[in-house]
């Protein structure tokens, strides 16, 4: 009974429901975030009291105001540790007091490797290299499905470690990544042929889109499998094995219809009888690399890449057989029609971009003429080692082709400065980028200078073993500060970080001498450039003065200016001193060789006053 204003009133004293330690554990629990990973921690039901804390299943901050020690229940983690207090008052502050060795317990740490999705962890492992898949391969079965999944090996290229590891190993690879190879490159092993493993390899690979097996030693039955059974192959580089035939090139054309590239350039065992076949049946046909392959003189070849049209790059070098009337069958057919205005055979101009006829030793300028006006698209001719050509030849091609970008005329040793005037008053002259000229020793100052002025977009231009001097240096040095920075434009400093315009190489040319070199190092190292675009000439000279060249050129490179000033007059007076100590032995030299001993035979010079007697 409790009086309440002078009047009795009966009350009844409920108890408050007892709690568990862990229920006003949780209780005290603030969340704050969200980690979706806690939910799996914990695969019983929640209790009553931890439904707000379990709503959204999942905690990654967490607030203690605890005043005596508490420890989770072993049976069920939470995933995160719990700092335990001793029964103290509260001091204010977050700390913690220490707890005895007899309280503690061991934290409980979750697998997160486990935790992360699958695609996660496949994109971490494609971080590592094929090597270091192969070992982490062997920690479980699980990690062994993960290194081969065929997201990472989509992509086989073993000419960085084919010789790094077993065979047995590079076996294995192939054979469990086979399925989801796409790209499959095994230049260069060797150490694959006579193993029973192969054939198992190759019978894995059957997805394949690019094969590359050049230079390998396989068997032809081995090569045979691999083309078979991989029907969408678009690329495909078996140069250079012995084992492939005639009869290899009639399966390519039968299993392999949308094929796009095929070299089979020095496959001593074929000739253009098989390739003649490939190019009828494969439609898709863009690229044929087939150097020194024989039998290129019959017209069936020849005729049928003129029927179909669709080559781009053509790479026929060191083709003996190929004569100027293959040439003309290629581009005109066999007894074309001819036009009774021009004079010229009545044929659709060919598509050929890229076309490589390098040491066809003969071809004439006939051949020449007859490229003329029919290949318009040609970006790059080459052309080293045909000695017959001659400047009438390439005055009649040079003109047609517009869009000219690399030249090749490597020991052509008939061309003289009249073809280099051609080509930089043609209509390439404005994209020429690389010119080679080795060894055209009738070429010199007059066509090259030319060539540096009017064709602006030149990167490339080498001219070693030729006439050339120091005329020429000077000029590229001149010219090149001026097409990239024209005296009405606007100085711009610090536009860009410096870097190769031109690459010159003037090595085993008589006529140049080190103050031509110099001048292309002080041209590089000049101060006045940093205001405009630093554009840079790279030479490749005498090799007794490269390893000074090349330390000048990374300290511009770097841009540390005055030390390359420095190298630069340190190296020119010790080439004074190199010049003024050879002139003194010389005349020590003629000196000895007139006041001779007398085991020197014959003239002297005479020494005090004539006796005569």
């Amino acid at each position: 009974m409790v009086l309440v204003n002078d009047q009795a009133m009966e009350t009844r004293l409920t108890k408050a429901p007892r709690t568990s330690r862990r229920q006003r554990f949780l209780a005290r629990i603030t969340r704050n975030s969200s980690s979706p990973q806690l939910s799996k921690l914990n695969p019983e039901p929640p209790s009553p009291v931890r439904d707000q804390y379990l709503k959204d299943r999942s905690v990654s901050c967490i607030s203690l105001y605890l005043t005596r020690p508490m420890t989770p229940a072993p049976e069920r983690p939470l995933g995160f540790r719990v700092a335990e207090t001793l029964d103290k008052p509260h001091q204010g502050g977050n700390s913690c007091v220490g707890i005895p060795n007899s309280v503690r317990r061991k934290p409980v740490h979750a697998d997160m490797w486990d935790c992360l999705p699958g695609e996660v962890q496949v994109q971490i492992l494609s971080c590592l290299e094929p090597k270091e898949l192969v070992r982490c391969s062997a920690v479980s079965r699980k990690w062994h499905s993960l290194c081969f999944d065929g997201q990472l090996w989509s992509n086989l290229d073993a000419t960085g470690y084919y010789n790094k590891i077993p065979v047995d190993q590079l076996s294995k690879i192939i054979t469990d990544s086979g399925p989801f190879v796409r790209n499959l490159n095994l230049r260069g092993c060797v150490q694959l042929q006579n193993d029973w493993r192969l054939e198992a390899a190759a019978n894995a690979c059957r997805n394949l889109l690019t094969a590359s097996l050049e230079g390998c030693k396989f068997e032809q039955i081995t090569v045979h499998s691999i083309i078979s059974r991989n029907p969408r192959l678009a690329q495909l580089n078996i140069s250079g094995l012995k084992t492939a035939s005639n009869r290899t090139c009639r399966l390519i054309s039968k299993s392999c219809p949308l094929l796009e590239s095929l070299n089979v350039s020095w496959c001593s065992s074929m000739d253009a009888r098989g390739i003649r076949k490939i190019i009828e049946e494969c439609g898709n046909l863009r690229e044929l690399r087939a150097c020194e392959i024989t039998r290129f003189n019959e017209p069936g070849p020849m005729q049928t890449i003129f029927k179909s049209n669709k080559l781009e790059v053509l790479h026929l070098g060191a083709c003996a057989s190929i004569d100027d009337a293959a040439i003309a069958v290629m581009v005109e057919g066999v007894d074309p029609e001819v036009d009774l205005f021009t004079n010229r055979p009545k044929a659709p101009p060919r598509r050929l971009v890229d076309l490589d006829l390098s040491k066809c030793s003969n071809l004439t300028d006939q051949a020449l003429r007859s490229l003329a006006g029919s290949v318009p698209d040609l970006e790059a001719l080459q052309l080293g080692g045909c000695v017959s050509l001659t400047d009438s030849g390439f005055a009649a091609l040079i003109p047609t082709v517009g869009k000219l970008t690399h030249l090749d005329l490597e020991e052509c040793s008939e061309l003289t400065n009249a073809t280099l005037l051609a080509l930089a008053r043609g209509p390439a002259a404005k994209k020429l980028e690389h010119l080679q000229c080795s060894y055209c020793e009738n070429m010199g100052d007059q066509g090259m200078t030319e060539i540096i002025r009017k064709c602006p977009g030149l990167r490339n231009l080498e001219m070693d073993n030729t006439r050339v001097s120091d005329l020429v240096l000077c000029e590229a040095a001149h010219a090149v500060r001026h097409r990239l920075s024209p005296p009405n434009s606007p100085p711009v400093p610090g536009s860009c970080s410096p870097r190769v315009a031109l690459r010159l190489v003037v090595y085993d040319c008589a006529s140049i001498t080190w103050p031509g070199v110099r001048d292309i190092l002080a041209r590089n190292a000049d101060s006045t450039l940093s205001t405009f675009k630093p554009e840079l000439i790279q030479l490749k000279c005498f090799y007794g003065w490269q390893q000074t060249v090349d330390e000048h050129m990374k300290r511009v490179l770097r841009g540390d200016r005055d030390s390359a000033n420095r190298l630069e007059c340190k190296w020119a007076e010790h080439m004074m001193l190199s010049e003024d100590t050879t002139l003194g032995r010389r005349r020590r030299r003629r000196q000895a060789l007139w006041d001779g001993g007398d085991e020197f035979i014959g003239r002297r010079r005479g020494r005090g006053s004539c006796v005569i007697c």
